[in-house]
């Protein structure tokens, strides 16, 4: 090869593709911690495997890492070795994987662990080999994506196609070091900041970089959410921060920039201590700290300066947890939290090159900060979970399967069963029927059949089919085989017999097409306004099958009640009861479950019946009057107000409450006033008045209405129209 083209290969073009490979890979590791992020909140993360997991990754990454990081080269035996595995495992990901990284999970669980043994270790190669070029080209990327992220934040690709990807990458990266380079190559390669070489700085590179670390371990546990801004802030200010440093004129400026650094960990550290502030300035401390990591990083970096690294992040992190978990007075914490300055100050403590004033200014000032502004965040500031519960009920009683045995599982099911809250594992359903719904992450739910069909492994699907929302149209649907109910569809597949039916009580000759005619696409409204029409003008046995069809109607529903109390979603319980009471009057049971989730629920308009109901058993009685008396006054409906003023201060009267009672009356005096109803007001006023006559209220409220009543009588004479004088 002539001398030019190669250095043109050499400083030109193969330059070119390790700053692409380098952005690339900076952009699609990003990619995928963002992507997992969202997946992973699909994955069951209680069980054992998921930590086991999670530990696999990390150590294997460390691993290659350390080893890349403090070795020379790649050996050929090894790096060939790799090559056929991740050439394989790529090819495995892309060819026999499932489409949604969830479904590999559960059913290749042994297989996804290779794939994050074989995944990390490359990857702690990769990121062990990041110096000067590739180390700016990564971050590059990572900050690339950040901005993306920020105007485009709905990035539609799967986990698999990520892995994917970064596979092929790892083997472009792994070929490219069979690639040797010249002396003059290498060179090329090697970036230097004009400062790197200077003692005074290394102990800037180590506090901030400790400092950067510690925070970011403590805002994934404080700050649970997106952590776009925190990538950005970081990556962009440790991309300019080492171009910052690469300028040839700082080296002549010294004392200067090192009187900037310590101002600067100063303020940093200062943003550091006072963490119950975190929310508002965590940006500035992550750009002052990464910027300071870029623009200070030595040329050569030993081991032992990382050792003292960890130490100090274990130190930082560690004391923060303590004094955040630890409730002692807050004097007292801010005194243990002094633990923070020698941490920071050891570092300068132990410089030659400084005289002992300015450290000694340093250790005042460091110590000053931490006991005025130290104060450990209050609350941790989790997002809420919020678990949105399905309320799609339906009369599932009229299909003759026994569901509520141990032969079924569900997830995310409409039936009133307690469903898992994640896909189950394969472990989990042997020897069992999955029961599952459409309702949610409909795409993982059609993988997961997909793979259930593969397996021939049993399962049902129950939609809810009403007018105003159709059975949704989905390709994969149509590959099941399907049975119709009333107001619902069970799919089951094509491999399995009809697994289920119409209830024994429901008749199988003409009477079932009668009944299929008024009921198949009725809601809950018109199939009682159906049942109730062929109860009245039909006779025999259709009216006798009406009564039966209620009986399932009312089952299922106080069935759904009974499920969404136990999981304490009374307003469900509530409108599943509401239900219910359109097909036969609620029993004591249900009754019972309808009082205590009032007692935890908002009054509704819509819960006047049950309300009523309630009235009428004894238990219950008082409870259902004082909550229905409010609901008319707010509804202005004065004649069910009274009536229900009157029953309770009966009520009050037969239990020998009279001081409850005599409240209530006075009660009533008042909405008869507000009325104007003078007629019924005034003789139980002077009635009252006449037994207590040194009642100061009743003698207000007699002269009160007798005010009102003069005031109303008066006649007014308007004055006598004049005519204006033209002047």
């Amino acid at each position: 090869m002539d001398s030019q083209w190669k250095r043109f290969w050499e400083t030109g073009l193969f330059p070119s593709l390790e700053f692409m490979l380098s952005l690339t890979f900076g952009y699609f590791i990003s990619l995928l911690f963002y992507t997992s992020s969202n997946e992973l909140n699909l994955v069951d993360t209680t069980d054992s495997a998921f930590p086991i997991l999670q530990a696999l990754l990390a150590f294997f990454f460390g691993f290659g890492f350390i080893f890349r990081k403090y070795s020379q080269n790649l050996q050929r035996p090894l790096t060939i070795i790799l090559l056929f595995l991740v050439g394989t495992e790529a090819y495995w990901v892309i060819q026999e994987g499932a489409s949604e990284f969830l479904i590999d999970y559960i059913f290749s669980f042994e297989l996804i662990l290779v794939t994050a043994i074989l995944g990390g270790f490359t990857a702690g190669l990769y990121c062990g080999s990041l110096r000067d070029y590739r180390f700016l080209s990564f971050a590059l990327g990572v900050t690339i994506f950040t901005f993306h992220s920020l105007f485009d934040p709905n990035h539609n690709y799967s986990l698999k196609t990520i892995i994917a990807v970064l596979f092929v990458l790892f083997e472009i990266y792994l070929f490219s070091t069979f690639l040797q380079k010249s002396a003059f190559s290498s060179r090329f390669y090697k970036i230097r900041s004009k400062i790197g070489k200077h003692p005074l700085f290394a102990p800037f590179y180590r506090s901030s970089l400790s400092l950067l670390i510690s925070y970011c371990i403590l805002h994934v546990y404080f700050q649970p959410g997106p952590k776009i801004p925190l990538i950005l802030s970081i990556s962009f200010a440790v991309f300019f921060g080492r171009i910052l440093s690469l300028l040839t004129g700082i080296k002549h400026e010294t004392k200067a920039v090192f009187l900037i650094g310590r101002a600067t960990l100063v303020i940093a550290f200062f943003f550091f201590v006072y963490q119950s502030y975190w929310n508002y300035f965590h940006i500035a401390l992550c750009i002052l700290l990464a910027g300071m990591v870029g623009f200070f990083k030595p040329n050569e970096s030993g081991k032992k300066e990382y050792i003292f690294v960890s130490l100090e992040v274990f130190g930082y992190t560690a004391l923060s947890l303590i004094l955040y978990h630890w409730n002692i007075m807050l004097g007292i914490r801010s005194f243990l939290a002094l633990g923070f300055v020698p941490i920071l100050v050891y570092p300068y403590l132990m410089q030659k090159h400084i005289v002992r004033t300015p450290r000694l200014i340093m250790l005042g000032v460091t110590c000053l900060i931490t006991i005025l502004f130290f104060h450990p965040p209050s609350i941790r500031s989790n997002a809420p979970f919020s678990k949105k519960e399905i309320y799609d009920p339906i009369p599932y009683k009229i299909i003759n399967a026994n569901i509520a045995t141990d032969e079924f599982v569900f997830y995310r099911s409409i039936l009133p069963f307690q469903s898992d809250p994640f896909l189950p594992k394969k472990t989990e359903i042997k020897n069992k029927t999955i029961i599952l719904s459409l309702q949610n992450n409909q795409s993982q739910i059609i993988s997961y059949i997909e793979r259930l069909s593969k397996e021939k492994h049993p399962f049902l699907i129950f939609i809810s089919r009403k007018k105003e929302n159709p059975s949704p149209h989905i390709n994969a649907l149509s590959l099941l085989k399907r049975v119709s109910f009333w107001s619902f569809d069970v799919y089951y597949p094509p491999y399995t017999e009809q697994p289920i039916g119409f209830s024994e009580g429901i008749p199988k000759d003409w009477r079932l097409k009668y009944f299929q005619e008024r009921l198949e696409n009725a809601n809950t409204e018109e199939a009682r306004i159906a049942l109730d029409s062929i109860i009245k003008f039909s006779s025999g046995d259709l009216r006798k099958d009406a009564f039966t069809i209620k009986q399932l109607y009312y089952e299922s529903y106080a069935d759904y009640a009974s499920f969404y109390y136990s999981i304490g979603q009374n307003k469900l319980a509530l409108d599943s009861i509401t239900l219910a009471r359109k097909f036969e009057v609620p029993k004591k049971d249900l009754l019972r479950i309808a009082y205590n989730s009032l007692k935890f629920t908002s009054p509704e308009p819509d819960f006047i019946p049950i309300l009523e109901d309630l009235a009428g058993e004894e238990e219950f009685q008082e409870f259902a009057w004082n909550t229905l008396l409010p609901m008319f006054e707010s509804l202005s409906d004065f004649e069910n107000a009274l009536k229900t003023m009157s029953l309770l201060e009966k009520y009050y009267r037969n239990h020998n409450q009279t001081d409850l009672a005599n409240e209530l009356e006075l009660v009533k005096v008042r909405l008869y006033l507000n009325q104007e109803n003078w007629k019924d007001a005034e003789p139980l006023i002077f009635a009252r008045v006449k037994e207590n006559p040194e009642s100061v209220i009743w003698g207000r409220l007699k002269n009160e209405v007798i005010e009102k009543k003069e005031s109303s009588r008066r006649i007014y004479a308007r004055p006598e129209k004049r005519e204006a004088r033209i002047q």
